[in-house]
């Protein structure tokens, strides 16, 4: 069953190319097995870093109009960090990527093959109506594996409790953990030219291949 979200419509006379593509499953959470990290280091992350190769990052689909909508909101794209951006440069260093839960460990798959933020979140934590707002001044949260965070001017996913998530950097509070089993999965989009619906078939054929993920629907936003 599809979740409520929306977007603040004020949010397209600053920029106009904003999608979110979606996806909500049910699947228990495990540690990601020996499978999927071979499959990602012998196929996904070759492909990446020959992808990106020679390209500075406003040149690579996903990072480029993400920097582009940071920048449109009042943030600095190279002090703060879209996550695929960061992702990606653990890739081109030769860095491991972090080895979380079969949920989020997928999440970062579709993220760095397609150069996109992803976010995934337990809807137990969830309550109310979701929409992607910009944050006001002195809103902000605590981060995963991070302190305090500022998100004035962040385009930001906001329920009832106020918000959770960006495409920056997501909060402690509906984090994906072991106790999850309803799952929705956020890919934060803002370039026009990538098909965001091939994309979420991707990604839902990933979820269920590698997470065991069950009653996946996926819309746009």
């Amino acid at each position: 069953m599809k979740y409520d979200v929306s977007i603040d419509k004020n949010l397209f006379s600053v920029y106009s190319d904003i999608r979110l593509g979606l996806l909500r499953f049910h699947a228990d959470v495990n540690a990601s097995d020996d499978h999927f990290w071979d499959y990602m280091n012998t196929e996904v992350l070759p492909q990446v870093r020959s992808r990106i190769e020679g390209k500075e990052w406003s040149e690579i689909p996903g990072i480029k109009g993400s920097r582009a909508a940071y920048k449109a909101f009042g943030r600095n794209p190279g002090r703060y960090r879209v996550s695929s951006e960061s992702l990606i440069r653990r890739v081109r260093r030769g860095d491991e990527l972090y080895h979380i839960n079969s949920v989020v460990d997928v999440n970062n798959l579709i993220s760095v093959k397609s150069g996109l933020s992803v976010g995934s979140y337990d809807l137990n934590q969830v309550h109310g109506a979701i929409r992607l707002r910009k944050a006001e001044h002195g809103e902000g949260y605590t981060g995963i594996g991070k302190d305090f965070l500022d998100m004035e001017n962040m385009l930001v996913l906001a329920d009832d409790d106020g918000i959770f998530g960006s495409s920056m950097s997501d909060s402690t509070r509906a984090m994906v953990t072991d106790s999850a089993a309803d799952t929705l999965v956020v890919i934060y989009c803002f370039e026009n030219d990538i098909d965001l619906d091939a994309l979420l078939s991707e990604a839902g054929n990933a979820f269920k291949r590698f997470a065991g993920a069950e009653d996946v629907e996926h819309w746009i936003v």
